[in-house]
């Protein structure tokens, strides 16, 4: 049996790309809130296993927490700035680069 490759008739106009900053904001906030939602949970949980875990009072928990949340806002930030910076390169038609992992590489100005 032989299969057939549709091919389209025209390339799609590269103009009707939905970029601007409202969504890049947008796409950019999302995947921020996702990061720190997902990562923050798994914090939290943590944080609350290892605590009945060990048998430690319940203070522990918010304490234990606080101290967790210091790297789950690290990267929130870092992914938040990575996020921008992609979706830029996006609207300005370049290829995603490879993702640089200090802290405020992203937050400068370029």
């Amino acid at each position: 049996m032989e299969q057939e490759i549709s091919i389209p008739d025209r390339d799609p106009k590269t103009t009707s790309q939905a970029f601007s900053p409202l969504g890049c904001f947008l796409s950019a906030a999302g995947v921020t809130l996702a990061t720190l939602s997902l990562l923050g949970a798994a914090a939290a949980a943590s944080v609350w296993a290892l605590v009945k875990l060990f048998g430690l009072p319940d203070s522990f928990v918010l304490g234990g927490t606080i101290v967790a949340m210091l790297p789950v806002l690290a990267c929130t930030f870092w992914m938040m700035g990575r996020a921008w910076h992609v979706e830029r390169r996006l609207a300005a038609g370049l290829d995603v680069d490879t993702p640089i992992f200090r802290l405020m590489h992203y937050a400068k100005r370029s």
